[in-house]
């Protein structure tokens, strides 16, 4: 494995953690409607699936050096998908009160994957 790989990692799991803490924190200071359930699912599988991807892209990084961004786009989508098939299979309702339970997750993730994507993609060049 990569220095930079499990650097990112390291900082990933920093930020997300925090996150959580500080989010599940904000959902009580203002006792905001927020199902803790949904909350450590979002965490969790945000972050399993985070990871799951860059380790792909990064073995992939060689032989579909021009196709990386394709390989990320269609992996964000299939992360929704995936998210929302678990949601409906378990029963549990996504409503507009407990959104932010999982948007936030994804965002931070999200954000913290194209930053790592980008430097894969200018490292290849």
């Amino acid at each position: 494995m990569s220095k930079n790989l499990l650097r990112f990692f390291v900082i990933f799991l920093i930020f997300l953690t925090g996150s959580y803490f500080v989010h599940t924190w904000l959902a009580r200071f203002f006792s905001l409607n927020s199902d803790a359930f949904i909350l450590k699912v979002s965490y969790i599988f945000n972050s399993i699936y985070a990871v799951c991807l860059i380790i792909t892209i990064f073995m992939l990084r060689k032989k579909f050096k021009d196709q990386i961004g394709f390989i990320f786009l269609a992996g964000s989508f299939v992360k929704l998908g995936v998210f929302v098939a678990i949601t409906k299979l378990s029963s549990i309702e996504v409503d507009k009160s407990v959104f932010l339970d999982f948007f936030t997750p994804y965002v931070i993730s999200l954000v913290l994957e194209v930053y790592y994507v980008s430097k894969i993609l200018n490292e290849s060049k």
